[in-house]
Formats: C-alpha cells, sequence, structure tokens
C-alpha cells in the first residue's frame, strides 16, 4: 500500500516536532532556574497535593513559632514581675515584724506605717503592669481595665475578671499566657474570719448568752482583759464546728478560769485548751485554740491591782470606776461578709449607697455574682443592675424603682442596701462582696497600716498592733504562698514553651525534607536531561532543514 504525504503534511509534521522538542528543552531550563521539580500541578498531581498540604503545614508552623514567642514574651514579663512582687512583700514581712516589737514608740510606728505606705504604692503599681501590647497583665480577659483601684476609704477593688487568656502553640496544644489578679492577689486565705465583742457582766449571763447588740460599751481605758481576733488555724474544723456553734460567750467565773458557751448555751469549755484555765500573769498572754480557731487572752493588771490575789479582782468594787476580771465577757462570732460600696466620679446627685448587709444567705451565696453588681439609674428612681465587669454591650440582669420613702432599702440577690435619696439618670454604684474567707494582699497591708498610723498608746494599742501583725503576717504568709505557686505554673509553661517549640522545630525541619523530596530538582539528572534534549532539539532542527528542501523539482534535470 503505498501512502501519500503532502508536502504541507510534513512542513507540519516537523514544526510540531520542532515545538514539542523546544518545549522540553524549555521546561527543563525553568527547572534548573527555579530548582524546582514541578512546575504546574499536571507535573505530578498526587505529589502536588502532597506539598499544597506541606505548605499548608508550614504556614501553620510559622503561626505556632509567633504563638511561642509572644507565649514566652508575656509569661517572662508576668514572671519577672511576681518576681518583684515578692521583694516587696518579703520587705513589708520584715516591716510587719518590725511593728510587732513591744517596745516601739508610737512614732517608731509611724515611720514604719509611712515606708508601708510607699511599699503599699509600689505593690500596687506592680499589680497595675502592662505588657508591650499596652494590655493589663492581671486583669484577664479585660486587658484595657486597669485591674486595682483604690477606694476613698483606702481599701481597694478589683475591676478585671477571673478569664486567662491562652494562645495555641501545636496541634493539640494550649499555653495559658497571663494570670487574674483574682486569683493571684484576691482570693488570699484570710486567718481572720471572726470578731469579739466586749461583754456583759458576768454575774448576769442568760442562757443562752445574749447577742452582741445588746452588749455595753465599756468606758476607755477601763479594760483588764483583752481578747484578740481569732485566727484560723483549721479551716475545716472551723467551718464544720466553730460556724455550727457560734455564737459564742466567753466568760470569767474566776481570776483564772473561763467558760466558753455556745449559741444554745450549752457549756463547751472542754474543747479549748487547757480546759478554761489561764494563768493571767504570763509574759505574751494565753494561747486558746478552740473548734480550729486561735485566740490570745491578755490579762492587764490596773494600777493598785494585786497580782498575788487575782480572785480578789473579780468584784467591781476592787477599784472604784475599773471593772473586774469576772465582768469581761466576751462574744465570738465569725464576721459577716462585708461590702465594698463606691459612688461613681462622675454621679451628679447627692445620693449614698450605704449598709450592705446579707438578709437571705442562701439566695446571696447562689445568685450574688463574685465579681459584683453595678446600679444604674436611669432616671431619678429608675435603676438597672448590671453584673460586673459591665462593657459596652452589657445587658441588664435585674431592674428596679426607688418609691421615695427614704432611706430607703434596695434588695439585690439575697443583700441589703441603703440609698440616702433619689439619684440622677447616669448615677452608677458600685457593689462588690468582700467575703471573710479571703482578703487580699492589698486591703490585709492596707489595714495594718492604718493600724500603726492610729494604734492609741499604753497596753491597748500594744496589744491592738500585736494582733493585727499576727492577722497581717499569717495573711501575707498565704499571699506570697499564692503568688510563688503561680510562679511555679510559670516555670511549667515556660518549659512547655521550650519544649514545645524544639517539637515544633523538629516538625519544620520533617516538613521541609519532605518538601524537598518531592518538589525540590535533582540538578545532576536535570542537567543530563537539558544536554539530552538539546542535542534531539538540534538534530531535529538539522534534519528539518534537509528534510524541507527535499522534493520533487531537485529531481528534473
Amino acid at each position: 500500500m503505498v501512502m501519500r504525504i503532502s508536502s504541507l503534511q510534513a512542513f507540519n509534521n516537523g514544526v510540531n516536532g520542532l515545538q514539542r522538542n523546544y518545549a522540553s528543552v524549555t521546561r527543563t531550563q525553568e527547572q534548573i532556574s527555579s530548582g524546582k521539580r514541578i512546575l504546574t500541578p499536571a507535573d505530578d498531581p498526587v505529589a502536588s497535593v502532597r506539598l499544597l498540604q506541606l505548605d499548608q503545614q508550614e504556614a501553620l508552623l510559622s503561626q505556632y513559632k509567633d504563638n511561642l514567642t509572644a507565649a514566652k514574651n508575656s509569661l517572662t514579663q508576668e514572671e519577672t514581675t511576681l518576681n518583684s512582687v515578692v521583694n516587696v512583700l518579703q520587705r513589708i514581712r520584715e516591716l510587719t515584724v518590725q511593728a510587732g516589737g513591744g517596745a516601739l514608740s508610737g512614732e517608731d510606728r509611724k515611720s514604719i506605717a509611712k515606708e508601708l505606705g510607699e511599699r503599699e504604692n509600689e505593690l500596687l503599681n506592680l499589680m497595675n503592669s502592662r505588657n508591650a501590647q499596652g494590655d493589663y497583665l492581671f486583669s484577664g480577659y479585660l486587658g484595657k481595665t486597669q485591674p486595682f483601684l483604690r477606694n476613698p476609704d483606702g481599701t481597694y477593688s478589683y475591676q478585671g475578671d477571673e478569664g486567662q487568656r491562652s494562645l495555641q502553640v501545636a496541634n493539640s496544644t494550649t499555653v495559658a499566657i497571663n494570670d487574674n489578679g483574682q486569683r493571684l492577689f484576691e482570693n488570699v486565705t484570710n486567718a481572720n474570719r471572726t470578731e469579739n465583742f466586749a461583754g456583759i457582766d458576768n454575774a448576769a449571763l442568760p442562757t443562752p448568752p445574749l447577742p452582741a447588740t445588746t452588749i455595753p460599751a465599756r468606758a476607755a481605758g477601763t479594760e483588764r482583759v483583752f481578747m484578740s481576733p481569732g485566727l484560723v488555724q483549721d479551716s475545716d474544723v472551723y467551718r464544720a464546728d466553730f460556724q455550727a456553734g457560734e455564737p459564742y460567750s466567753l466568760a470569767f467565773v474566776s481570776g483564772t478560769e473561763f467558760r466558753i458557751y455556745d449559741a444554745a448555751g450549752t457549756d463547751v469549755t472542754a474543747e479549748a485548751t487547757g480546759g478554761g484555765q489561764i494563768d493571767p500573769l504570763v509574759s505574751g498572754g494565753n494561747v486558746i485554740n478552740f473548734r480550729g480557731m486561735r485566740f490570745q487572752l491578755d490579762v492587764v493588771l490596773q494600777q493598785g491591782d494585786n497580782a498575788l490575789d487575782l480572785d480578789g479582782l473579780l468584784a467591781d468594787t476592787a477599784t472604784p470606776g475599773v471593772p473586774g476580771i469576772n465582768t469581761h465577757t466576751f462574744t465570738l462570732q465569725s464576721s459577716p461578709t462585708d461590702f465594698a460600696l463606691i459612688r461613681g466620679g462622675a454621679n451628679t446627685s447627692t445620693a449614698l449607697l450605704t449598709a450592705g448587709t446579707v438578709s437571705n444567705q442562701a439566695t446571696f451565696d447562689a445568685q450574688f455574682p463574685v465579681s459584683g453588681l453595678l446600679l444604674r439609674f436611669t432616671s431619678a428612681s429608675n435603676y438597672d443592675v448590671y453584673a460586673q465587669p459591665v462593657g459596652a454591650g452589657s445587658t441588664p440582669v435585674a431592674s428596679g424603682a426607688l418609691a421615695g420613702a427614704f432611706p430607703e432599702t434596695i434588695s439585690l440577690y439575697g443583700a441589703d442596701f441603703t440609698i440616702s435619696s433619689f439619684a440622677a439618670a447616669g448615677d452608677e454604684f458600685s457593689v462588690q462582696a468582700i467575703s471573710p474567707e479571703q482578703r487580699s494582699i492589698l486591703n490585709t497591708i492596707s489595714r495594718l497600716r492604718q493600724a500603726l498610723e492610729s494604734a492609741p498608746a499604753g497596753s491597748a494599742g500594744n496589744l491592738l498592733v500585736r494582733d493585727e501583725v499576727s492577722i497581717a503576717l499569717s495573711n501575707l504568709d498565704n499571699g506570697m504562698g499564692q503568688v510563688l505557686e503561680v510562679q511555679t505554673e510559670i516555670g511549667a509553661r515556660l518549659n512547655l514553651v521550650e519544649s514545645t517549640a524544639n517539637d515544633n522545630e523538629d516538625v519544620t525541619l520533617v516538613n521541609k525534607a519532605t518538601q524537598a523530596e518531592l518538589g525540590e530538582l535533582d540538578y545532576a539528572e536535570a542537567l543530563s536531561r537539558l544536554s539530552f534534549q538539546t542535542i534531539v532539539l538540534e538534530a531535529a532542527q538539522q534534519s528539518y532543514v534537509k528534510i524541507a528542501g527535499l522534493n520533487l523539482f531537485n529531481q528534473l534535470r
């Protein structure tokens, strides 16, 4: 069979062949210049998909690397700040121990109080530290809100929340990059959760004892017996036993013996250290451990007292105008929940919110927000209630209206407050519950400073300072322990950041090796192939020239 090929077909075949060879040479040259084996997905569809996945993983690892850097910077700054906090607290503790010296004068205490005030300000500034982005370190999620504010009465309030920001640093790993001030500095176990009241005449002691509200005031400087605020030694026993029988009455029955009665009038003296026996003349007072609490009882004799005849001091007439030992009775009970009530600085009315008390303990425990409430008046009588912290998008959790019978009670989630008059639209009042089981570090320091500044002269002042020093030392130790615990956690997080960074670097190296294996060019093979393709192209070009010159007219003579 004879096949006829036209001149046009021959030319087209030659040109197509040249183009294919030229395309092969060009593609190889592009591979060599780019260093990539795959220029388009069509070159290797399977490898192209895998390379796309590896590129996405590489981008994710790059973001994780940035997150790790940010986490390390944030945690390092927090750790540095907390180191400074601990150093300040240690100095405050030294000053507290110094303030407990019994030989100090009033001026000496005031000098210590001045340095305490400076350290208090330094601590406040540290607790309000910011990071490089301008966010507060210890305000939880509310990075733009200053966490700690000093109230007009010298106490402190926490304005942040209990959130903890975190960053993802690996596929299944996140790390916390801050700690909120509520946990660090506010929720510090308070050793001083009870209060005692000077009592009534022992001879008239009823069963059960009279409540504290019936106790008459004593004339200043006439006391012979002093009892310290209780310090919690065992929280579990305190909650289970002490709170179950309060209020208690402690009454002297002789110069060296007392009795303790619970709320039902039952004699529970046997549970106290020494079974109710004391030595009034012992140096440093008598320690009484009772139902998880530690009290200190001191007898200070008045001028003219006979130390050898303590029972002779029982009668009121022992020293004219000075109560005898047996007239000293103390009512012991847990401190009630207190409230920080802050009037908004932009308020235009003269209305005041005062007298916060818990009226329904069950409702209060179940519903009152831990972070507090904000009352915002929309008119002179109408108000909305918000759970703090309050932001631009916050919605009221309750509302109410004043009736106009002042002073008027406002009830909020089991707590009652008194308002003095109508308010004005836009007026705000902040309400924050202060549990006796916790006392912030700043409030502990502020309370000690104020005690040193205002303690009266004489035995009463010395004992007051001693008791406040004892409370402050316990609370400072609890506070430093809490800060050190968080520092330990920060160290663990920094270790996690470091190990995760190493793991991510290893994954990154494996990723790059796989990408190289799939996508990078073998230069030796490519150069050899380019040389071969160039020879083929040149041969095709020369063949095409020769073949293109062949035609029937060349055979004619």
